[in-house]
């Protein structure tokens, strides 16, 4: 196991995303969650944003 130190100098990310996933961009995993949060939202509504000085 590599050392935390040799990981944080690396240059290249550990973690590589696989191209193929992209067909998943336009196409909706889980429908039933997304209307779940939807009702929540409807429900209980986004909050309130304060500027601040």
């Amino acid at each position: 196991m590599k050392k935390i130190d040799e990981l944080n100098k690396r240059k290249v990310p550990i973690v590589r995303i696989d191209k193929s996933l992209n067909k998943y961009d336009d196409v909706v995993l889980f429908p039933e969650k997304v209307e779940e949060a939807n009702k929540m939202l409807r429900k209980i509504g986004l909050p309130k944003v304060t500027k601040s000085k």
